[in-house]
Parts: structure tokens; C-alpha cells; sequence
């Protein structure tokens, strides 16, 4: 077992190349990690990163391809940057029925030893994947963006922007600090976010669904012949807006209880200082 441990180890570390910079430049480097793994359809893929950027596409093969970039925070100085980037390492771990990939920042230098703070590098991911995956994506302070995928979908953010579009199945969404913008989405939406705005386009509702806004506004895009049964709770100045028109069975307070277009997938809504629109396309 220690053979092949050592081994695989070996193997990623030929896969990560060191970059020198051009005369002239700040001096500061960049590295690459690039490596391929089995994953079988409908397996599942975790990444946790934090600084940077990640893109994950879908491909017609049972594998995972991983390419990251590695680069040099701001404002440090040319020998803290080059240990920085030397120091970050991309894990990659599991098999071909659960695979997972982790930024690694255990061996970062401090910058200062007075207040033991370190200056993380930025990583940049692109990743592709099975169509059929159950992915999960955990970032802080990165840009993310989806396409593609079908499967079970969890995005758990801070500070990150994220973008998705073509994807199929249930969709979970944690956010805080950020903007969302989704298109063509079919299966069910459980999003939770605080101090988020989010866009969405072309959503069809199979399943049941949840929304629960706080501090932001969301719009909501649906065919006209969504059916749905809504459950609406409104906090204190929110704000729920429909082009749909709405069988009420239940209208008090800040609550509303109701079907569209006959009934379907329930979905709840709660806000906090938010408002929603669900729109007719």
C-alpha cells in the first residue's frame, strides 16, 4: 500500500510545473496541476477551494479532467509570492465511484510572525466532468461557474458570484454575499441565500421547490404553462410579485396559500427584507 501511495504521489507531483517569470516582470510565480481520473456516470465530485476561480463543463467520457492554475497573491513581496505559490498544493482523492478535489493550503508560510497571517494565492480550476454527476462545490471568495451537469447539485458559497446554465436535477444552493444567475434549469430548486441577488431564466419546476431570500431581490423566470402550488411567507417589507395568475385558498397576513395554472410542485417561498418576481416567459 505505501508503494502506491508513493507512487501516485510521485506521479501528481510530475504533473505540477513551475513557471518562471519573463525579465522584467514582478518576479512573482505561477504554477500548473493538471491531472485525469476515472469517475463512473452518475458518481459523485466534491471540490473545496477558497481565492480563485472554478468552472466545471460536462463531456461525454467517464472521466474527470482537472486543470488548476496557481498564482501569486497581490501586495506581497517577490520572495513571499514564490513561496506562496510553491507551498499550495491541489488534492485529489478518492476513486471511481467518489472522487474529491481540495486547494490545499496547510503549507502556506505565515507573512507575519507577529500576527501568524497568511496571504493565500489565487486558484484557478477547470474541470470537466460526466454529464451524469452529483457534484458539490464548496467556495469562499471565487468566481464559479456551472454548466451542463445533471444530477444532485450542491453550491455552497461566500463572497462568490455564481453562474450555472443546462443543468438537470436537484439544485441546492447556500449563499451569502454574492449574485447568482441561472438559466435553463429543469428538476428542483432549494436555494437559501443572505445578501444575494439572484437572475433566473427558463427554471421548470418537476419537483418541489424552495426559496428563502434574506436581503435580496430574486426574479424567477418560468414557461407560462408552469404548474404550481405556492406557499408564501412574507416577513415585514417584502415584497412578492407574479405574472402568473393565482387560485388563492388562503390569504392572510403575510401569507399566501394557492395554485397556478392548476396546481403542481409546491413551492415555498419565505423572504427576509427581499422581494420576489415570478415571471412569465
Amino acid at each position: 500500500m505505501m508503494k502506491k501511495t508513493l507512487s501516485l504521489l510521485l506521479a501528481l507531483s510530475a504533473l505540477v510545473f513551475l513557471h518562471e517569470p519573463p525579465i522584467g516582470a514582478s518576479g512573482l510565480q505561477s504554477k500548473e496541476f493538471r491531472h485525469t481520473a476515472d469517475l463512473e456516470s452518475g458518481g459523485s465530485l466534491s471540490l473545496n477551494t477558497d481565492k480563485g476561480s472554478v468552472r466545471v463543463t460536462a463531456w461525454d467520457q467517464n472521466k474527470v479532467e482537472i486543470y488548476a492554475r496557481i498564482e501569486a497573491p497581490e501586495r506581497v513581496s517577490e520572495d513571499y509570492g514564490r513561496r506562496v505559490v510553491e507551498a499550495a498544493r491541489v488534492d485529489v482523492t478518492g476513486n471511481a465511484r467518489s472522487l474529491r478535489i481540495r486547494s490545499n493550503f496547510d503549507d502556506v508560510p505565515y507573512q507575519h510572525s507577529i500576527n501568524f497571517s497568511k496571504a493565500l494565492p489565487h486558484i484557478h480550476y477547470e474541470i470537466r466532468a460526466p454529464r451524469q454527476v452529483n457534484f458539490t462545490v464548496d467556495a469562499d471568495r471565487c468566481r464559479v461557474d456551472i454548466e451542463g451537469l445533471a444530477g444532485r447539485i450542491k453550491i455552497n458559497t461566500d463572497r462568490t458570484p455564481v453562474r450555472a446554465s443546462d443543468l438537470d436535477g436537484d439544485i441546492h444552493l447556500r449563499m451569502d454575499r454574492g449574485e447568482v444567475r441561472l438559466a435553463r434549469i429543469e428538476g428542483s430548486l432549494d436555494i437559501e441565500t443572505d445578501r444575494t441577488n439572484g437572475w433566473l431564466q427558463a427554471v421548470l419546476l418537476r419537483a418541489d421547490s424552495r426559496l428563502d431570500i434574506g436581503r435580496g431581490d430574486f426574479e424567477v423566470g418560468m414557461p407560462a404553462s408552469q404548474g404550481l402550488t405556492l406557499s408564501a411567507n412574507l416577513g415585514r417589507r417584502e415584497n412578492l410579485q407574479t405574472d402568473f395568475g393565482i387560485t388563492t385558498k388562503n390569504l392572510g397576513g403575510n401569507r399566501i396559500e394557492g395554485t397556478i395554472n392548476g396546481g403542481g410542485p409546491r413551492l415555498t417561498i419565505h423572504t427576509d427584507r427581499s422581494s420576489v418576481r415570478l415571471k412569465r416567459e
